[in-house]
């Protein structure tokens, strides 16, 4: 089977009589991420389809109490009906989280999350995997504004930022 690295995307072969069923801890010839492989047939089971991005998220993570223990920015990597993958600069440390971005309007949109798993990517960042709670057409809605934000061009972050870089390196080497 071809297995894709989840830092780098190298692509390798892997027998696949050698993947457990609960996942096989794999670490790539190029970059030396660890990460776990699972059966084709259980990636197969994901309930609901993920749809890559790259929008800028604000969370902020919460104590049983309601106070806030960490907050920061992140990338949200991709989303589903169900969850988004986040990448941050800083590990997220509680279970319930809040996620915020603002659309083209500067209208803000958020939704809650729990957090399922937080690990160290090769990078120095860390992957976070959040899964949504709470009202459906609240989720819906959030999911539907990143969508939209991000397919628009001057709201995808790296568009915004690549287009201030060349703009700023053109004007500068113009004068």
């Amino acid at each position: 089977m071809q297995v894709p690295c989840e830092s780098c995307q190298s692509k390798f072969k892997l027998d696949s009589s050698r993947v457990k069923p609960t996942g096989t801890l794999v670490m790539c010839s190029k970059c030396r991420t660890v990460f776990r492989v699972y059966p084709p047939e259980i990636v197969r089971r994901r309930k609901h389809s993920r749809i890559k991005t790259q929008n800028l998220i604000s969370y902020f993570s919460f104590d049983s109490n309601r106070k806030i223990i960490s907050q920061g920015l992140g990338i949200a990597l991709d989303i589903s009906r169900s969850g988004m993958l986040l990448e941050t600069p800083d590990s997220i440390i509680s279970g319930s989280v809040l996620l915020t971005a603002t659309d083209r309007f500067k209208k803000l949109i958020e939704v809650n999350g729990r957090l399922i798993y937080s690990k160290k990517a090769s990078r120095g960042t860390y992957l976070c995997g959040v899964e949504f709670v709470g009202n459906d057409q609240r989720v819906k809605d959030f999911i539907t504004n990143l969508i939209k934000e991000y397919n628009v061009e001057k709201n995808n972050l790296f568009i915004t930022l690549k287009n201030k870089f060349y703009r700023g390196n053109s004007q500068s080497n113009q004068k």
